[in-house]
């Protein structure tokens, strides 16, 4: 099952994904459960690897499908840090994480916003 997704980033623009519920179906249902959300993202600390979302208050684990590569465009999920993370490259994060979803149109724009940034997720 798979529950399509906008990320509206104020000011600059919209950003269409999916939430693909069977790869991490605990985390992804925690998730949907909290849509709508709203909160300040921000770059990864002195790179533009990936945009992040802290403060989900999900808590979810790590499950067996977990990794620490990552792939453009994915959704994820850390959570250690509890934070949800759209990734602008192919890279490897420091510790495992849930992918949850993948972005389909509009990437780029990321590459525009900056820091404290307010963004929207709702279910499209």
């Amino acid at each position: 099952m798979s529950v399509p997704i906008k990320i509206n980033l104020f000011g600059i623009g919209t950003i269409e994904g999916n939430i693909i519920r069977y790869i991490a179906p605990l985390t992804a249902d925690a998730l949907i459960d909290k849509l709508p959300l709203v909160l300040r993202g921000r770059f990864s600390f002195g790179s533009k690897k990936y945009w992040t979302l802290p403060g989900l208050e999900i808590y979810k684990g790590a499950n067996n499908k977990s990794k620490t590569e990552i792939e453009k465009g994915d959704i994820l999920y850390n959570p250690k840090t509890d934070e949800l993370i759209i990734s602008l490259e192919d890279t490897e994060m420091p510790n495992k994480v849930n992918k949850i979803g993948k972005v389909t149109t509009n990437l780029e724009i990321l590459l525009q916003a900056r820091n404290g940034l307010n963004t929207k997720i709702v279910k499209k």
